[in-house]
């Protein structure tokens, strides 16, 4: 676990507590869901939207709704990499707060 104090501008200090492994985990599991999407879901979504096999009637209007469904797990696979990304900006900001701290404490060293 990784503890740092940063000042909420105000004076005061707030404590924030990371654990890296928790962060690199879920990395790991945003990674590891885009790639089933990217190597299964997408390709096999593509051709569910190529089969017409109803060509008339009800049933017809009833399968439309496949276009939307298609869509939205779509709309996961963009979700999701936004969630990677997030989890990519906290990590470098995680590591310029460090390196400020680090910068800091070695000017207080005066080495």
């Amino acid at each position: 676990m990784h503890e740092t104090a940063m000042s909420d501008g105000g004076g005061s200090g707030v404590r924030i507590d990371v654990n890296p492994d928790e962060i690199t985990s879920i990395y790991k599991f945003l990674e590891e869901i885009l790639t089933e999407l990217e190597t299964n879901a997408s390709p096999n979504i593509e051709k569910l939207g190529n089969l017409h096999y109803y060509t008339e009637g009800k049933a017809k209007k009833a399968m439309e709704v496949y276009a939307e469904a298609n869509q939205k797990v779509m709309d996961l696979y963009d979700n999701y990499t936004r969630a990677s990304t997030l989890v990519i900006d906290i990590l470098n900001t995680m590591i310029q707060v460090d390196e400020e701290i680090a910068k800091k404490i070695i000017a207080k060293l005066e080495v």
